[in-house]
């Protein structure tokens, strides 16, 4: 495996135009990793850095707009990236995502769609990302490591929050099935599971207020997480199906199937706001006694 701190290692980043993603596109260019950064859009803070590297020079940094939930275009993606720097990415950060709260959830869905868009960014966005990266690698008889942003949550069952609890479970598991990869073919899939990290996603929706105080309840600085995926990226003493915890600032620790104590650290703990929220899910309730055909016809 192209160690990320060597100079030739490249990478595709979905969602690095904001937040986590972004913070470790940073990091790993930063360490001298071309890169190519699959979003919507860019963030201001992305925009200003990739003005800025532009002024400095060193690793390629390139923006392509991309639906990570469009199969056709993530893999119009891996050909994109074999045109500009040739082969298959040695490393692959399956990033974006979205909250529940910031998007159509269980509760306030109004049964117009046919699907949860959340499923199809957080989890079979990743699972696909996932299987191209594999079929590129061995293609291109390369060595690699894909790493998946889980949650605490996946160990956290919430009723305000479910399909964003289940897309977390769901991922941790993909990562563990994907283990024995990396014997059969030196390819690495790992995960890391942060509690609650201060990123846009939160800052940006008010709707995610909702659910977490922002000045009370103790969230994760952004460079704590990027850290353990770094160290994910980088020491080979996470095996593949490795999911990383990061619960606390200097608290990391895997995570196992079997006889898990559970989250550790404040960003794990009960938010204060946890009351406030369950009303939310009593709100919807209240609302489906009342008239329980309100979204039902099409």
């Amino acid at each position: 495996m192209a160690s990320p701190q060597h100079q030739s290692a490249r990478a595709i980043v979905t969602g690095g135009g904001s937040g986590i993603s972004l913070a470790v596109a940073k990091a790993l260019h930063a360490q001298g990793v071309s890169l190519l950064i699959l979003d919507l859009v860019l963030h201001r803070e992305a925009e200003e850095w990739f003005g800025a590297i532009r002024e400095t020079g060193g690793p390629a940094a390139i923006f392509r707009k991309t639906d990570v939930t469009s199969w056709e275009e993530l893999e119009r993606a891996f050909d994109f990236f074999a045109q500009q720097f040739g082969g298959a990415p040695e490393i692959v950060v399956a990033g974006a995502g979205i909250y529940e709260a910031s998007s159509t959830g269980f509760w306030d869905e109004k049964d117009i769609a046919s699907r949860y868009k959340l499923f199809d960014v957080n989890l079979l966005h990743p699972i696909k990302l996932t299987r191209i990266a594999i079929r590129r690698l061995q293609g291109a008889k390369s060595r690699g490591t894909i790493l998946h942003i889980s949650s605490i949550t996946a160990q956290k069952p919430s009723a305000v929050l479910p399909l964003y609890s289940v897309s977390k479970a769901a991922l941790s598991q993909f990562v563990r099935c994907m283990a024995p990869l990396e014997s059969m073919c030196g390819i690495r899939v790992v995960g890391v599971a942060p509690g609650v990290v201060d990123t846009p996603l939160f800052r940006d929706h008010p709707s995610a207020l909702e659910h977490i105080d922002l000045e009370m309840d103790f969230v994760l600085p952004p460079d704590e997480v990027v850290q353990a995926m770094l160290a994910l990226l980088n020491d080979k003493k996470y095996p593949s199906g490795t999911v990383l915890e990061v619960g606390d600032v200097g608290c990391w620790r895997e995570v196992h199937l079997l006889n898990d104590p559970g989250p550790q650290g404040r960003s794990t703990l009960p938010r204060s706001k946890a009351q406030a929220a369950l009303k939310l899910v009593e709100g919807a309730l209240e609302l489906d006694a009342q008239n329980p055909e309100r979204f039902s016809k099409l």
